[in-house]
């Protein structure tokens, strides 16, 4: 990515603190509202550590298939050490250019990365461009309106936004809903 927002790596244990994942309870946010389930092909763009996609992982089972997306190779490295499943790919590349082939995921996610570029729209137009027709983007971000720790509220993308965005990349049926105390959700359908 070409921008200064990415996350500091020297920061990379806060993403896989205890309280935190207790926090965002990650399973029931895949499958309660992402629609998660065994056998899938999910894409977690800017996966960080893996704390989501190895949970995604475990959910899509051994015949689902899971990308893990960053252009980061410390936190891929990271990720590596943590021993993933063989349903487990790792994709060293930009998450708004993956690489990857069109129409090939039912699900992809984009958990609190679109306020780490200066151009959020190609992150959801590359999520548009991996799903198949029917399939689902989960995007979970900092709220805006709370003075919370996070990044800082200049870059945090607001729920009209991140809806005029899915909007504008094709999607449908848009949803957003506070999910924890510093966090929302916004969901949509390609």
């Amino acid at each position: 990515m070409t921008t200064d927002l990415h996350f500091d790596i020297s920061k990379a244990s806060r993403l896989d603190n205890e309280g935190r994942i207790r926090e965002l309870r990650i399973p029931e946010l895949l499958r309660d509202i992402g629609g998660a389930k065994k056998g899938i092909t999910c894409v977690d763009l800017g996966c960080g550590t893996g704390t989501f996609a190895l949970r995604l992982a475990a959910i899509a089972g051994e015949k689902g298939k899971v990308f893990a997306v960053d252009d980061s190779t410390a936190m891929l490295d990271i990720l590596k050490s943590r021993t993933p499943p063989a349903n487990f790919r790792w994709v060293k590349a930009d998450f708004t250019t993956t690489g990857l082939e069109s129409n090939s995921a039912d699900f992809c996610l984009a958990a609190f990365v679109l306020h780490e570029t200066k151009e959020p729209q190609k992150i959801i137009n590359e999520a548009f461009r991996l799903l198949k027709p029917g399939g689902i983007l989960l995007a979970v971000e900092w709220r805006p309106e709370l003075d919370s720790p996070g990044p800082s509220q200049r870059i945090r993308i607001t729920h009209e936004k991140m809806e005029a965005m899915f909007r504008q990349a094709g999607f449908q049926d848009f949803t957003d809903q506070n999910w924890t105390e510093k966090h929302y959700y916004g969901r949509g359908k390609k």
